[in-house]
């Protein structure tokens, strides 16, 4: 999420979409106070899925123009705990974070994560192996000779999967593989440059061999938005699917700014991605509006449609906008504001999760 703008991620369906007409219910808003605020973590116990929150930074770090660990504030650890039981990392397992020097590692900040994973009974979804940002310059300077570009991402990958097998079950092995507002197929990264389009396959089989047991996801933003790009990542799925590459789902990120995705459209892709025996995860979703009550809509609305979708596994990217990222001046994306008090985009989300659970309760 470095370096982009609102023009990027504002959420208009392209021309031509199949999928229309934007969200119209009434807003999932409840007023709700001190005593009846309750624990997505619980509601979303109760239905059997997982809630959790990424963008969790524990590495003492600042090379990331981010402030270090959030976990040294109690507040935070604490509202992280309550609410989530999943979680994964901010910047700091992307390649030149993680592999600073060449074959020299630092995994303090998952590490650390893991450990509070861990005491808190949480999962940890590794994130990520393969990025368009953050490709150290030794491994740039390998573009144009491939047998070592692929010497080093393989070790890369190995070193990362083997360490924490066991402790992070599921994993965003490519992250935004496509241009960005789609229509030009695969983004010419570091990787593609050195590897071609079979890049992607090669990165799922070197995770897998590391570490059979883990799930492996290929991670890819405003799909929902833009159907050519929508289109796309079918195909591109599709054909490693085909391939018998070891892609076990997708991770639908789902930054929204100033509008939901169009209605349907969430069900739409679940509904292709699970014929094809594919899980699929809302993976960081935050809704970029200045009103909070538009954003408590959006947010109850692609909650409630995923439930309804059959997806399983949902995290939004941060929860407090005390950590915010933002590409609309003003915005203020998250669940809890600055000093951790809920916003009803968060009761939008207890309500959501609750309302599910009463549908799947009266269901015969």
């Amino acid at each position: 999420m470095m370096g982009l703008t609102l023009s990027t991620f504002a959420t208009q369906p392209a021309s031509g979409s199949t999928v229309t007409d934007p969200i119209t219910s009434d807003p999932v808003v409840t007023v709700g106070s001190d005593s009846d605020i309750g624990s997505l973590r619980e509601e979303a116990a109760k239905i059997g899925i997982l809630f959790g929150s990424g963008a969790i930074k524990a590495s003492d770090s600042i090379d990331d123009g981010r402030p270090p660990n959030y976990l040294t504030d109690p507040d935070f650890a604490r509202v992280l705990a309550e609410q989530f039981d999943s979680v994964h990392s901010e910047n700091e397992m992307k390649y030149r974070f993680v592999e600073p020097q060449q074959g020299v590692f630092d995994f303090t900040g998952p590490d650390r994560l893991v450990k509070f994973a861990q005491e808190q009974g949480m999962q940890v979804k590794g994130h990520a192996l393969i990025t368009t940002c953050c490709d150290p310059q030794y491994l740039v300077d390998k573009v144009n000779d491939p047998a070592a570009f692929r010497a080093l991402m393989t070790k890369h990958i190995t070193t990362i999967m083997k360490r924490y097998k066991g402790k992070m079950d599921r994993w965003d092995v490519v992250v935004e593989p496509l241009s960005t507002m789609g229509g030009q197929g695969l983004q010419h990264t570091d990787f593609y440059n050195a590897l071609g389009p079979g890049y992607i396959a090669e990165a799922f089989r070197i995770a897998h061999r590391a570490d059979p047991t883990a799930k492996l996801y290929v991670n890819e933003n405003l799909v929902e938005s833009y159907p050519e790009k929508r289109k796309e990542f079918y195909d591109l799925v599709d054909g490693l699917v085909a391939d018998e590459v070891p892609i076990d789902g997708v991770a639908l990120q789902m930054h929204e700014t100033l509008q939901g995705p169009p209605a349907g459209v969430i069900i739409e892709m679940a509904d292709h991605f699970h014929a094809k025996g594919l899980a699929v995860s809302i993976s960081e979703l935050d809704v970029h509006t200045l009103d909070p009550v538009t954003q408590a809509q959006i947010y109850g609305d692609v909650v409630t449609e995923a439930l309804n979708a059959g997806i399983r596994d949902i995290s939004t990217w941060g929860f407090t906008d005390k950590h915010l990222y933002t590409w609309l001046p003003g915005a203020k994306p998250c669940l809890f504001d600055e000093n951790y008090n809920p916003k009803p985009a968060y009761f939008a989300v207890r309500d959501a999760l609750r309302a599910y659970g009463r549908k799947v309760q009266a269901s015969p």
